[in-house]
């Protein structure tokens, strides 16, 4: 549908440092892939205008819940998750008009990577007069695994942007068992950009596995924490949603918002997507209203952030 279908190829990645004696998947098919779209709208309707999507990603046609909604957009991975050498690129230009949520069908499971790493990266425009929300969806980060996630977004003036990170320690805890925080190194990597200007970037390598004391200084003794960016000032809105866990925000420098959440599973994802979603509809309206999708009777139980629709609007 209208994109160059110009294959995706080890090259459109970008390696760290410490990954620099590492490499993706020699035989690339199935393993390094990904999609690229454009988004248009009017305000009421958001319509896929390009696409190109190559296995291991595919992508769902937007969902409009009703016509007071965004469009829901769903990144599917057939896979198990990601393995060692799958590198996985998404490209997005959201266009003036457009209301959009991309997220993951489902937590992002990170398998061992005893040969080299496993990337996941995004390359995000938002044109002015568009409002885009992105949830990659709960990373978890299996024994011996190997991760880089990379989003670069630029932003016109007057573009509305959320990104929502959610973090878990690990697959299962069954005492000497337990693969959380086994993971070998976990690099995140966040740039937000505002006509050319860089405006916010988040960025940690947590190299493992972590003893419990380290574990307690970067998670506060809990198996999870997650971070949200809102391309306005919205601290004080925000903190009216009261979360379930741990939590704290500032405002930038720029006059953006930043948010960040420790506690258990459940509650850090309900508090991310909540004032995710929140935050998505108050610049949408200006003002505090019924946050995104989680207000509809339109949306089913089923989807892995549902929890959230407990928060308080």
């Amino acid at each position: 549908m209208g994109a160059p279908a110009t294959r995706i190829t080890a090259a459109d990645f970008l390696t760290p440092p410490e990954f620099r004696a590492w490499k993706l998947a020699a035989n690339p098919a199935g393993r390094i892939g990904g999609v690229r779209i454009q988004l248009s709208g009017d305000g009421s309707q958001t319509r896929l205008t390009e696409v190109y999507q190559q296995v291991p990603l595919r992508l769902l046609p937007p969902f409009q819940v009703d016509a007071a909604e965004p469009a829901l957009l769903y990144l599917l991975n057939p896979t198990a998750g990601l393995m060692d050498g799958d590198g996985q690129l998404v490209s997005v230009s959201a266009g003036a008009g457009s209301r959009a949520v991309i997220t993951g069908q489902s937590a992002t499971r990170l398998h061992p990577c005893p040969n080299g790493f496993a990337t996941q990266q995004w390359n995000i425009t938002v044109d002015a007069g568009a409002v885009l929300v992105l949830l990659p969806g709960p990373a978890i980060p299996f024994q011996g695994s190997r991760y880089y996630q990379r989003a670069s977004i630029e932003l016109a003036e007057g573009a509305a942007l959320v990104w929502a990170d959610i973090w878990f320690a690990g697959r299962y805890a069954r005492q000497h068992d337990s693969e959380q925080f086994q993971f070998a190194t976990l690099i995140q990597e966040l740039s937000v950009h505002r006509q050319g200007r860089l405006i916010f970037r988040d960025r940690f390598c947590w190299n493992g596995p972590w003893d419990m004391e380290t574990a307690a200084w970067h998670f506060g003794g809990r198996p999870a924490c997650g971070s949200v960016f809102v391309s306005a000032m919205l601290d004080q809105a925000l903190q009216a949603l009261q979360p379930v866990c741990r939590s704290a925000s500032f405002a930038t420098a720029s006059g953006d918002t930043c948010l960040r959440f420790c506690g258990d599973s459940e509650t850090v994802t309900a508090s991310a997507v909540g004032a995710a979603m929140q935050a998505a509809a108050i610049l949408v309206g200006g003002k505090q209203g019924g946050p995104w999708l989680l207000s509809s009777n339109g949306l089913g139980p089923n989807h892995w952030f549902s929890k959230a629709s407990s928060l308080p609007d």
